[in-house]
């Protein structure tokens, strides 16, 4: 024991002294180690709980910081991390970790409690930026159930002149529990910004994106359809409208233009572009083993069926469109079940040379259809083709590939356009100067609407001209009518009432690294923590970047129509908690409430908001009879009833046993002829843990109102 106690003390001194830093790395700082651990100090007491501590020092182009820790050491029970800026002395960052044996506390912590929390936090850690920051309207869900979270986020954000300095944020986390401070992340950035007194109108920026075209029209394929090909029909297409302009919708407020950067620059938050959401030509190849291959029995017996080609008819397929040296050799052949499609086989292919020597290498892959025999992909590389000088232009190169498409796929080439470069974000070269290869991407026409997922991908060598590579991507979809599409002046007034042009400085990153803030009008959602990104191009719904309706994520509500309700405070923590939410911000406390709405409510208190999410009302019902809340299926549609509400809660909480020895109880209602008997414990238990709000009645067959019902489910969770 004491060996490892003096190897302990050892290693910790071996720590401090390889990462302290020496002094000639002090030059680049302001601040003094010393002083970065009395800044530390000073703001996080709990530091002195810890006994171990170590240093590092880290510089870039950008900031130089000190990285300080203090620990438990090998107890592992906890630490605390704090970051330094070494040339400012604020604090950037700092996380704390805490392992407890104990049974930790239950957590009643509000987003108000926790913002009230984190606002005297910021003010202590930055005294003098704190005015420069203002808070983000929180999108936290705050569970109900005392058990079902442990955290709340709190994000500010940085105002100049009155304008969002996009980027430039504080987020905390505030453990529910304790009440005190896990985590803190400052991001600011030391340039300057320019004068917003000569921009233009807000009206004039919203004329230009909408002269622009900057928001167009697509069909787009929702991202979940990927994880669903067990099922017989795909998820339809949508018909969508996202931006889709070289600006990604930035306007630049002192010019009145799109935003069009130099070479090497880009807008760090830049809007959503649509080759950002779309996931374009999917690469199947890549993808070609999510199944496994087949077993050789089971290729013998598929060999057999007549729409199975061989390996060797594939191959011969492959080789008329790709020349495949005479010394390459067949080196694998699988075939495999689609990933997309259970009903396709197709065939994977490699043909290599052995033992070649440098410069003569040749590997090439190929993925056929084992039915049809038609061409998926195929990609080779060779040294006659990667290394030498490139001798093409983009337009050379796009017209090699579209005669390509047109020989390997005659019809489905005359429904694809090659996508153009985004003007302004291409680099002009001189012919001295030109790319060894060019990759061209077609993007597949419907209706004359772009439909991204769909499409060709073609790599033309700009050394010898020949193709290299070659991607396929068409599904089989229904799409949408066109003509039930809303027009673009309607499209641009419903999105940017979504997303209004904004005013704000946004960053300019030059190879990677910020170098300036523009002025700039940008969609730009209200909350700033949306995940908006399009519209329905039919019902004007708003979508995110998976094409998602936003109304099925749960979020926090703050009704407005409770104010001095009996039940107000338990009506806000629903809401909070993203639950009831049929008429968003307005409650309707006194409307008659639904049992389906009722045991929505109430599963969703008690298990989470999400745990309903999509959930059948007929699988809910079911779910509350398997757990013994109810004891037959119900109407979902019928009003709810202060009996049945009553007996429910009770059960929720586990104590239908006890509620069923009616004789225990003495009837908290005696002149109330409703009360049956056998039911007197449930009515009992409700009314003395003053779950109930009612006067001298107990009235069971009356009907519930909204707001006693989550009077009700709040308070039974609270006990």
């Amino acid at each position: 024991m004491r060996f490892k106690k003096v190897l302990a003390i050892m290693v910790a001194l071996a720590l401090l002294v390889s990462l302290n830093p020496m002094p000639v790395m002090a030059q680049d700082t302001n601040i003094t180690l010393e002083e970065a651990i009395q800044i530390a100090k000073s703001i996080f007491p709990a530091t002195a709980q810890y006994q171990e501590f170590v240093s590092e020092f880290s510089t870039s182009a950008q900031a130089s910081t000190w990285n300080l820790q203090w620990s438990a050491g090998e107890s592992g029970e906890g630490g605390i991390s704090v970051q330094i800026n070494a040339r400012t002395g604020d604090v950037i960052q700092m996380y704390r970790w805490k392992r407890g044996s104990e049974q930790p506390a239950a957590s009643s912590l509000s987003i108000a409690e926790a913002q009230a929390i984190a606002d005297r936090w910021l003010k202590t850690i930055l005294p003098e930026k704190s005015s420069h920051f203002q808070v983000v309207n929180s999108t936290n869900i705050v569970p109900l159930s005392s058990s079902s979270y442990t955290t709340i986020q709190v994000q500010y954000q940085r105002m100049e002149n009155g304008l969002p300095v996009l980027g430039d944020t504080v987020n905390m986390e505030i453990d529910a529990r304790t009440r005190d401070i896990n985590s803190y992340y400052l991001t600011w950035t030391d340039l300057p910004l320019p004068d917003p007194g000569k921009v233009v109108s807000a009206s004039e920026a919203r004329r230009v994106f909408e002269a622009e075209n900057m928001l167009k029209m697509q069909y787009f394929l929702p991202q979940n359809w990927l994880f669903r090909s067990s099922l017989a029909q795909p998820d339809p297409v949508r018909l969508i409208y996202l931006i889709d302009h070289p600006s990604n919708g930035s306007i630049n407020a002192l010019t009145g233009k799109p935003l069009v950067l130099k070479e090497g620059q880009d807008e760090l938050y830049a809007r959503l572009s649509m080759k950002e959401i779309s996931a374009g030509s999917m690469d199947m190849a890549a993808v070609e083993n999510a199944a496994p291959p087949l077993t050789p029995q089971e290729i013998t017996e598929l060999e057999k069926q007549a729409n199975i080609i061989t390996k060797e008819e594939a191959a011969a397929k492959v080789k008329q469109w790709v020349d495949i040296p005479a010394t390459a050799e067949l080196t694998y052949a699988s075939l495999t079940r689609d990933w997309q499609n259970k009903d396709l086989r197709t065939w994977s292919l490699n043909w290599g040379i052995k033992g070649a020597p440098e410069g003569e290498y040749f590997d090439l892959w190929a993925r056929v259809d084992a039915t049809t025999g038609r061409i998926y992909s195929f990609g080779q590389y060779s040294g006659d083709i990667n290394y030498g000088k490139g001798n093409l232009t983009e337009e050379q190169a796009t017209a090699l590939a579209q005669e390509f498409i047109n020989k390997i796929e005659p019809k489905l080439s005359q429904q694809v356009k090659p996508k153009q470069s985004e003007p302004g974000n291409v680099r002009p070269l001189a012919e001295d100067n030109l790319p060894v290869q060019w990759t061209i991407q077609f993007t597949r026409q419907v209706n004359g609407v772009p439909f991204p997922n769909d499409g060709m991908r073609v790599t033309v060598s700009g050394v010898n001209k020949k193709i290299t590579s070659y991607d396929l991507t068409w599904t089989e979809q229904s799409f949408p009518s066109v003509n039930k599409a809303m027009g673009a002046t309607k499209a641009n007034e419903k999105f940017l009432a979504l997303a209004p042009m904004t005013l704000c400085y946004t960053p300019i990153t030059t190879s990677g690294v910020t170098s300036e803030f523009k002025l700039v009008y940008k969609p730009v959602t209200k909350d700033r923590q949306s995940e908006f990104a399009m519209i329905d191009a039919i019902s004007g719904e708003a979508l995110n970047s998976a094409g998602d309706p936003l109304t099925k994520k749960p979020m926090p509500l703050v009704f407005t129509d409770v104010s001095g309700h009996f039940a107000e405070k338990e009506i806000q923590s629903i809401g909070q908690a993203g639950l009831m939410n049929e008429y968003g911000s307005q409650f309707k406390p006194d409307q008659t409430i639904t049992n389906i709405v009722f045991l929505r409510a109430l599963m969703g208190a008690i298990d989470g908001v999400w745990s309903i999410t999509d959930r059948e009302d007929d699988k809910l019902i079911s779910d509350c009879v398997a757990r013994g809340w109810l004891k037959e299926e119900v109407d979902p549609k019928a009003a709810l009833t202060r009996q049945l509400m009553t007996e429910t809660v009770i059960r929720s909480m586990g104590l239908d046993k006890a509620a069923r020895y009616g004789g225990l109880f003495k009837n908290p209602f005696p002149e109330d002829q409703s009360i049956d008997e056998a039911k007197l414990g449930y009515i009992a238990l409700a009314h003395g843990m003053n779950l109930l709000h009612v006067d001298k009645e107990f009235k069971a067959g009356e009907e519930v109102t909204r707001g006693e019902a989550a009077y009700a489910i709040v308070r039974s969770l609270k006990l």
